[in-house]
């Protein structure tokens, strides 16, 4: 956790919040990072309407673009 914050807000079951509700940006749980890993971490976490990330290849990818 870069945050100290999962990345949704949930109460009860964590499975169930994970299949219903958005994550909260990232920006929103702590404004220090830096925007663009910000932005390739968001979109590690869509889930709907699909998975943004195929692979671990393509997620290692986007993240070495932003360091």
């Amino acid at each position: 956790m870069l945050t100290g914050y999962f990345p949704r807000d949930f109460v009860g079951d964590y499975w169930n919040c994970v299949l219903r509700n958005d994550a909260v940006p990232i920006s929103e749980r702590d404004s220090s990072i830096p925007e663009k890993l910000a932005e390739v971490i968001d979109l590690a976490l869509i889930e709907k309407p699909k998975i943004h990330f195929q692979t671990a290849a393509e997620f290692k990818a986007a993240l070495l673009k932003c360091v």
